[in-house]
């Protein structure tokens, strides 16, 4: 080989070389950000699980609460079915245990552990049916038992780093606040229909809370996916005329000669249809959170093979540019011509 030939090919290799050592760096980096944005849903992929089984037992002490609310006030024309409702509860405090115990979930142990313990429920019921607590006293210790149920959505919002995810988990933190606040009002007048009477300041408070209320239900479709919106249009229509609003538009011209009983069912109807599009705002995220980790699994295979790809040809290159600078070509012997005769 020539000198000018091999000046060339050392030329060539150490440009190929070059390329490819740029689109090594640049396939590790894209590597490395497509990992960080793995480990930036996890939390959320995580967290998809125990939505539901979370919100059942949220739902179940919502009702509980309102329901024992009014009979501690022992005004109630009759008892409500107490027992059923504690049934109910329990089952739902049991389907989330075995919920925990499913999920491998380390990123949310922190908040796992603020979650209560059952004995506390259990010491509360007590106290109620022994008539140690009053009304008042009731719905603030089943309010304070709830907060870290009903804090979840909350929690995921303030972890989460994804764009696409905000809108989404936003929809769900504000139903939340939204039946949070209904579960109140459900309370609030269940006590009110049995005394037949509310004082001016928990009056004053529970207008406050239902004007809350409906602010966060006006927030809810601007999260929802065009098909949840159609569907809230529905939920609206249903939930907010008829026989409750009628018992509503009482306790806000301040009369009280409702009958409790109706109240609640009608109350706990409206909450839980609220629910039931709940539950259709964590699927919409389920499925979100699946598809994105799919893609992100999917662009992880594509990188790493192309990192293999690329590492394979720079070391080609390299053993090339090695044996261009450093690899003696042997010398050529000359030939011997015999003797002409």
């Amino acid at each position: 080989m020539n000198d000018a030939n091999r000046n060339n090919q050392i030329w060539i290799f150490w440009l190929l070389t070059t390329i490819v050592t740029l689109y090594l760096l640049l396939t590790l980096n894209w590597l490395a950000k497509n990992q960080q944005q793995q480990l930036k849903l996890q939390t959320t992929l995580d967290a998809v699980p125990l939505l539901l089984p979370l919100q059942q037992l949220g739902r179940q002490l919502q009702a509980e609460r309102g329901m024992l609310s009014g009979f501690a006030t022992q005004q109630l024309p009759a008892r409500p079915p107490i027992e059923l409702q504690q049934l109910q509860t329990d089952a739902a405090w049991r389907d989330l245990e075995l919920a925990l115990a499913d999920t491998q979930a380390q990123t949310l142990s922190s908040y796992l552990l603020t979650l209560p313990k059952q004995q506390q429920l259990f010491l509360l019921r007590q106290q109620v049916i022994e008539h140690q607590l009053s009304s008042t006293q009731v719905k603030q210790a089943y309010t304070e038992l709830l907060l870290p149920l009903l804090g979840f959505a909350q929690y995921l919002q303030t972890k989460n780093e994804l764009a696409q995810l905000r809108g989404a988990l936003s929809g769900i933190q504000t139903l939340t606040e939204a039946l949070e606040r209904a579960g109140q009002e459900r309370a609030t007048l269940h006590i009110a229909f049995a005394q037949r009477q509310m004082s001016p300041s928990r009056y004053q408070s529970y207008v406050i809370l239902m004007n809350e209320q409906l602010d966060y239900l006006r927030q809810v479709p601007s999260f929802a996916s065009a098909e949840l919106q159609q569907e809230w249009l529905m939920v609206q229509s249903q939930i907010e005329n008829g026989a409750f609003t009628e018992l509503r538009d009482l306790a806000l011209a301040q009369q009280f000669e409702g009958d409790p009983a109706l109240w609640f069912a009608l109350a706990s109807s409206r909450i839980d249809q609220l629910y039931q599009f709940r539950t259709k705002l964590c699927h919409q995220l389920q499925r979100l959170t699946e598809d994105m980790a799919q893609q992100l699994d999917k662009t992880n295979q594509q990188l790493l093979t192309q990192l293999q790809t690329l590492l394979l040809i720079f070391l080609l290159t390299a053993w090339r540019l090695y044996r261009l600078h450093y690899v003696q070509s042997p010398p050529i012997k000359p030939v011997r011509h015999s003797a002409q005769y």
